[in-house]
Formats: C-alpha cells, sequence, structure tokens
C-alpha cells in the first residue's frame, strides 16, 4: 500500500474515540450525615494531636477557675502586721504625729474584680502557669496604740496589670490608690507596700495549686 505523506497527517489523527455512548452514571457526591462528619472530624484531630503525644506542648485555659480561687479565698486570706517605723510615722496626718508604739493590721476586706487571663502550660513533662491579671481590692488598716484601737482606714487598691515576672519585684508594681479618708492617703500608701510579700504569696499558691489540679 502506498504510504501516507507524513505531512498530510493531522495532529489529532492519533486520538481514538468511542463511537458508542457512554452507559456509566456520573458520580453523584452526596453530604455527609451528622455522625460521619463527627467522626470524620475527630479522626483529623487525633491525628493532627499525634505529633504532641510525647507532651511536647500543651496549654489550657484555667482563667475561670483561677479567677474564682484568688477573689473567694486566697486574696481574702491576706493579712499584714507591723510596727511602725520613724519612716512610717512620718506618713501619718499631723494630728497624730509624735505618737508611739503604734501598730497595724491590714486584711483585704473585699475583692472587687479579678480580671486576665491564666493559662496552664505543659511543655516537655514541664508544668508552667502563666497569668496577666487586674487586681481591684479593698483594704482596711486597724491602727492600734498600746492595744487600744485609734484609727481604722479604708481604700482601694487598683493594680491593673500584674503577671509572673513582679512575683521577683521587691516592690508593688504599678497601681493606684483611693483612701477613703484623704489625710490618710501617703499612709495607705505605706500600709500597701507593706501588704506586697503576702500578695506575692497568694499569687505564688495560686500557680501551685494550678499544678497540683492539672498534674
Amino acid at each position: 500500500l502506498p504510504m501516507e505523506p507524513a505531512g498530510s497527517r493531522k495532529p489529532s489523527d492519533h486520538l481514538y474515540w468511542a463511537r458508542t455512548q457512554s452507559t456509566t452514571n456520573p458520580v453523584e457526591h452526596k453530604p455527609l450525615d451528622k455522625e460521619a462528619a463527627a467522626a470524620l472530624q475527630q479522626s483529623a484531630v487525633a491525628k493532627g494531636a499525634a505529633w504532641n503525644a510525647a507532651s511536647t506542648w500543651e496549654e489550657k485555659d484555667i482563667s475561670k477557675w483561677a479567677r474564682e480561687l484568688l477573689s473567694e479565698d486566697l486574696l481574702l486570706s491576706i493579712t499584714t502586721e507591723f510596727d511602725l517605723s520613724s519612716a512610717d510615722a512620718s506618713k501619718l496626718p499631723e494630728m497624730t504625729q509624735g505618737t508611739h508604739g503604734l501598730r497595724c493590721s491590714l486584711k483585704v476586706a473585699s475583692v472587687t474584680s479579678v480580671t486576665g487571663d491564666v493559662t496552664h502550660v505543659l511543655s516537655r513533662g514541664k508544668q508552667r502557669v502563666v497569668f496577666e491579671l487586674g487586681l481591684k481590692l479593698t483594704l482596711e488598716i486597724e491602727i492600734r496604740e498600746a492595744g487600744e484601737l485609734k484609727h481604722i482606714v479604708t481604700g482601694t487598691l487598683n493594680i491593673p496589670e500584674i503577671t509572673n515576672e513582679e512575683l521577683d519585684e521587691t516592690k508593688l508594681p504599678s497601681h493606684k490608690l483611693t483612701c477613703d479618708d484623704r489625710p490618710w492617703s501617703s499612709f495607705l500608701g505605706v500600709a500597701a507596700g507593706r501588704m506586697w510579700p503576702n500578695l506575692k504569696l497568694a499569687l505564688s499558691a495560686l500557680v501551685e495549686q494550678a499544678k497540683q489540679k492539672w498534674l
């Protein structure tokens, strides 16, 4: 047979087209029912968490629990007693200066608010509790001379932000004090400063209790 010249072929001549009509029905995609969708999602979560099987990193928001513990227990347990030094006495109102042997007892009378976030972190088997909180407390100070009650001073301590880093500080973090009896405002600042070590203990107790609860 004579060969067909190569130049006379069309690019589509090598294609083969079926001469009969396909009888295969098109694939119909049906949406998953609720049970199948839930199973698929659970499987995806399990696969996504597989990398963390060795407790490489895990976080848990414990803010609600922590705020309740602080408001209802730890902060209300704060009390501080101290004898006035000469430097402390200089902050007393003029009407009380010159008195001697004064002893002060400070307590958190009520917790107005605790805001912010607390997170429990498990990293490579080690626990950390990270907090960033705002505290607003009502303080009450009793001032006695030779055991006799002389004055009661009340006021509000507002700490807008306190974090783990402040636990290493020796002074009360940035705050605002409002005294209900203005002449005692300076002395309220002295008393609040004396309270700081016990406030740090309360926050440290929060950290330790969180570690025990989510161990």
